[in-house]
């Protein structure tokens, strides 16, 4: 199990997200594989739907690269990009320190906890005859929450575009209706 967790740690160090993504359990793969179908819906919603001077403005509100992922692997790679940026692999012990373990890991009914030397802890689930990590569960959870709170406000976007286009079909009609009844 600790090795586990060092293999977990190796793993952010090389920025290896297909490793990390080998690593995470089914629950997280499942979740990814929702999220990425989802973002390709909205990805086509966008381009095929939104007029072009909008379409920028409405890629704003996801995550960078997570649009155009092409498969739930690019996905994930594009949700764990930015957080690497934030740990702290330049100093000598910082993530070797955050995830190096410490103790005999807690193991109930399928679940492990392995302890580490900053305090943290890692959570590990039984599955397939193998331990999965379920550390990047809760990000892809609430990446998927946020694409759904998107789908809905995209449907309304589009409701309120396709208003607009009725509106300027039936106001374009009138006015050639308004010309030819005006010629002689």
């Amino acid at each position: 199990m600790n090795s586990l967790v060092h293999q977990l740690r190796d793993a952010v160090l090389r920025q290896d997200t297909g490793q990390l993504l080998v690593l995470s359990s089914s629950e997280t793969h499942d979740l990814l594989a929702k999220l990425h179908t989802l973002l390709k819906q909205q990805r086509t919603a966008i381009v095929e739907r939104y007029p072009k001077e909008h379409q920028h403005a409405a890629r704003l509100s996801y995550p960078k690269g997570t649009l155009e992922a092409a498969d739930a692997r690019a996905l994930f790679a594009a949700l764990v990009a930015g957080s690497f940026k934030e740990l702290e692999t330049k100093r000598p012990n910082g993530l070797r320190f955050g995830l190096t373990s410490m103790g005999a890991p807690t193991i109930q009914e399928g679940r492990a906890s392995v302890a580490t030397e900053s305090g943290e802890t890692v959570k590990f689930i039984f599955e397939d005859e193998q331990w999965k990590t379920t550390v990047f569960q809760r990000s892809v959870e609430s990446n998927l929450n946020s694409a759904q709170l998107n789908q809905q406000t995209l449907e309304e976007n589009l409701k309120v575009i396709g208003e607009i286009n009725r509106r300027a079909k039936a106001k374009k009609k009138k006015t050639l209706k308004a010309k030819a009844s005006a010629s002689p």
